[in-house]
């Protein structure tokens, strides 16, 4: 009974606010944002083969980010947290131009950085290497939990996408930096939008609306818990797909 009643006490919006931005400033910690692949990846230059790999499941799982938006807009009930979460997708989507879409852009820098390795043109969608098991569980897992009939588990995930997103591609830019000799220095920075454009402005913004968000659809401590169990469960499948794609360039 004194559980029950704990997990319905109500809370205020600065507590609300406190406990979720401890849970998404825990998420550095989290093996989705420390583990052995952002090592490798920052400390040397891989081969073309297992830049592919990166390459491939990194853009396959990207470039679903507007879809899990769109979910998580769906099921959401606050209206607030609505607006907030349209105006995150509409980022992604470029601001209504296809061309500047994020998916577009990170596809075009992902090609010519292929296309540099190997000396010859890039297409993505004629890879050779696979999309692995975790990377296709984590598309499809990942959907179902923005799809969730929880508004608040929908709303942690969405935290744990966009506090992850920041230092994720902070450690992927300092990784690219490895293939900086690959063009002249202009051009390399040219080439690097997508990185730009996300740590240089908008990821930081959305961290802040999914905080708030987040936070807007807390009222109780088991509102708290619902949102960490989808926050938990998003990190956990991002920290599976990077352990399978450092597994598979370093099997030994």
């Amino acid at each position: 009974m004194t559980a029950i009643l704990n997990q319905a006490a109500q809370l205020s919006r600065d507590e609300a606010h406190d406990r979720i931005h401890a849970l998404a400033q825990g998420s550095a910690k989290h093996p989705a944002l420390r583990n052995p692949f952002y090592e490798l990846w920052m400390a040397e230059e891989l081969t073309a083969d297992e830049v592919e790999l990166v390459a491939a499941n990194f853009y396959a799982r990207v470039r679903r980010t507007p879809v899990r938006i769109a979910l998580a807009f769906l099921h959401m009930t606050d209206i607030a947290a609505r607006a907030e979460t349209v105006e995150n997708l509409y980022d992604e989507m470029g601001h209504g131009d296809a061309s500047k879409a994020h998916s577009v852009i990170l596809r075009e820098f992902l090609q010519t950085l292929l296309g540099r390795i190997r000396g010859h043109e890039v297409d993505l969608d004629l890879l050779s290497a696979p999309i692995l098991p975790s990377t296709q569980h984590l598309i499809e897992a990942s959907e179902t939990l923005f799809s969730s009939p929880n508004p608040q588990v929908v709303c942690g995930a969405l935290l744990a996408q966009e506090w992850h997103a920041y230092p994720q591609l902070v450690y992927l830019y300092e990784g690219v930096r490895n293939y900086r000799r690959l063009f002249e220095l202009e051009e390399f920075h040219e080439n690097c939008e997508f990185f730009y454009l996300h740590i240089g402005a908008t990821e930081k913004e959305h961290k802040i609306h999914s905080l708030s968000t987040a936070a807007r659809a807390c009222r109780t401590v088991a509102d708290v818990e619902h949102i960490e169990r989808g926050f938990t469960a998003y990190l956990d499948l991002l920290a599976d797909n990077w352990a399978e794609i450092y597994r598979e360039l370093r099997p030994n």
